[in-house]
């Protein structure tokens, strides 16, 4: 409570209806109030609390789906600059994936 006791000041914003229901659908989507995902989304480094935990699955899905449709697809006539622009999103994807599960394990 001593916290919220000190917060004394205000910031007033002025939002579109689109943009005010995108904040309302993405703070409800994380079970925080608006004030808090606010809060978080701008004084935070830790972007895999802005992330739902659906989403952090999705995309582990597709990091373990795409080096498998990148095996089948070397036999293929690609492109080289295609194969070497999947390679490279596979291995970024990679890494998003790394950092999230280590994000998701200090929680």
């Amino acid at each position: 409570m001593k916290v919220k006791a000190s917060r004394n000041k205000q910031i007033i914003v002025r939002l579109t209806a689109d943009e005010h229901q995108d904040i309302n659908d993405a703070a409800r989507a994380l079970q925080l109030n608006q004030s808090d995902y606010i809060r978080k989304k701008i004084l935070s480094d830790d972007y895999s609390q802005l992330i739902d935990q659906r989403d952090i699955h999705t995309i582990r899905m597709i990091a373990i789906v795409l080096p498998k449709i990148l095996i089948e697809l070397k036999d293929k006539d690609l492109i080289p600059e295609e194969l070497c622009d999947i390679t490279e999103l596979v291995h970024e994807l990679k890494i998003i994936v790394r950092r999230l599960n280590d994000e998701v394990l200090k929680r």
